[in-house]
């Protein structure tokens, strides 16, 4: 029957493919004339007694096991926790702010004062307050250089950094020569330090300084308002626009955690106001659920999230503006 004879014929091919397949390979044998045609001067006929030294291995064809990878909190040892695993609470806690959003928001900073330290016009005709903002920050930034484990570009120089900036920005209060001087000082340092200088600060930074000291919470304010109201707050209150701003939505969320939590650290006004301390915490709460919802992929938690950062800020600001 034509199906019969397939089917042996099937069996047959199998059954030869299997024999083929179990049957050594055949070397082709050397030469007769092998040591007269100069091969055996690139290969030998005998490689362990003639060219190697020491015993052959016994097991020569088995490759060494690959070393295995040890998961640690979700991921393989020696990685880094994504932010926003980390715990909410804890106001000393700043490993949900990345080394690498800390590094790109000082570069960033960087480019915005470098052309008004270079033009005292620009710089007298407002760009003092821009100054102050971003010295401010970075004053913020590099005491969170200072505190975190995480290792982050300056760390060394991280107080002499802190104090110099905090010093230039306080005196950017108002825009004169005096101000501007120390503003294109200390900008020309900083590029340096981006660029990859080593800096050169009149001292080594107060160990003992405090928040009362570092940082003012109006410039932080107004860097909060440029991050939540001019950009955070439109890239999570659609679909579309979270999922094509993730990555900022992700640098910017963790720079509001960390404003949240720096403005309740003793030195600041109301710290040890309770009212004032949860506003401060909703607010830093929120921003890590942005974090989380990026990481998710998850739009309408960023969406809820970011209503209740608004709503912090709002509140707050109902009460102790």
């Amino acid at each position: 029957m034509p199906v019969a004879r397939f089917l042996a014929l099937t069996l047959t091919i199998a059954a030869v493919g299997t024999a083929s397949a179990q049957q050594p390979e055949r070397r082709a044998k050397l030469p007769d004339n092998f040591d007269n045609t100069g091969a055996s001067f690139v290969f030998s006929r005998d490689v362990f007694g003639e060219l190697l030294t020491g015993e052959r291995p016994a097991a020569l064809s088995q490759k060494a096991a690959a070393p295995a990878m040890v998961a640690s909190g979700g991921g393989m040892s020696g990685g880094t926790a994504a932010p926003g695993d980390e715990p909410a609470s804890g106001g000393s806690d700043w490993s949900f702010i990345t080394a690498e959003v800390i590094q790109d928001e000082v570069k960033a900073l960087n480019l915005e004062l470098a052309p008004i330290a270079m033009n005292i016009r620009e710089f007298k005709g407002g760009g003092y307050a821009v100054c102050r903002r971003n010295f401010t920050e970075l004053a913020m930034l590099f005491e969170i250089i200072n505190k975190t484990s995480q290792d982050v570009r300056w760390k060394e120089s991280s107080l002499a950094a802190r104090d110099a900036f905090w010093k230039t920005a306080d005196v950017c209060k108002v825009g004169t020569d005096q101000s501007f001087a120390s503003v294109k000082d200390r900008a020309l340092i900083l590029d340096d330090m981006v660029r990859g200088s080593t800096p050169k600060f009149n001292d080594d930074g107060n160990p003992e300084a405090t928040w009362e000291t570092i940082a003012d919470r109006p410039p932080l304010m107004q860097r909060l308002e440029t991050g939540f109201d001019k950009k955070l707050k439109k890239w999570v209150a659609s679909e579309s626009e979270f999922r094509s701003n993730k990555s900022e939505i992700l640098h910017e969320a963790q720079i509001i955690a960390a404003i949240g939590q720096a403005m309740k650290q003793e030195g600041f006004d109301y710290y040890d106001d309770e009212d004032y301390v949860g506003y401060c915490d909703q607010m830093h709460n929120a921003a890590l659920d942005i974090i989380k919802a990026v990481r998710n992929d998850d739009p309408a938690l960023a969406r809820e999230a970011g209503g209740q950062v608004a709503a912090a800020c709002s509140d707050c600001h109902g009460s102790y503006r």
